[in-house]
């Protein structure tokens, strides 16, 4: 069974998802989509939205996956007026697993105290890329991952198992 993990992001002003998807085979491989500013993200939330929803679809059908699991993020109460970049990764985190749901896919969302907790591994947002997939017998098929980007694909890589853990059992 294939499985697909997504981490909502905001960097540079864009609105950024990493997928990472786990084959059946235990090789984990990595997408990242861009979409345009998120400053302009109330003027054009439709457009922004669809964009990546449709990125993940062909994810979707070209990966056969049969589950999704979005890595949500931490803030969860917005002491001042929520920020573009909050609303987007909150619009998009809801947006794709109601797409799995609507079409019949696993599909789950983790904090990062679920994800310790379901991997059994309370350090294991510590460890790096190379170590988890080490630790959980993954072949990693990532290409050079910019540093920018190491920590959300670390996050959408422990997502990814924890689903498959969960589903597994």
């Amino acid at each position: 069974m294939n499985y697909l993990g997504i981490n909502c992001s905001v960097s540079k002003g864009f609105g950024r998802v990493i997928i990472v998807i786990l084959n059946g085979e235990g090789e984990v491989m990595r997408h990242i989509f861009k979409s345009p500013s998120v400053f302009s993200f109330k003027k054009n939330s439709a457009e922004i939205l669809n964009w990546h929803r449709d990125n993940i679809i062909s994810l979707i059908n070209q990966f056969n996956i049969e589950g999704i699991v979005v890595k949500k993020s931490e803030r969860t109460s917005f002491f001042s007026k929520p920020k573009n970049s909050d609303i987007f990764k909150l619009y998009l985190e809801g947006v794709i697993l109601s797409l799995a749901g609507s079409i019949g896919k696993q599909n789950k969302h983790y904090y990062k105290n679920d994800i310790q907790a379901i991997l059994a591994t309370p350090n294991v947002f510590d460890l790096d890329i190379e170590t988890i997939c080490e630790n959980f017998e993954l072949t990693n098929s990532f290409d050079e991952i910019p540093n920018g980007e190491v920590e959300p694909t670390k996050e959408a890589l422990l997502a990814v198992l924890s689903l498959k853990t969960i589903l597994n059992k």
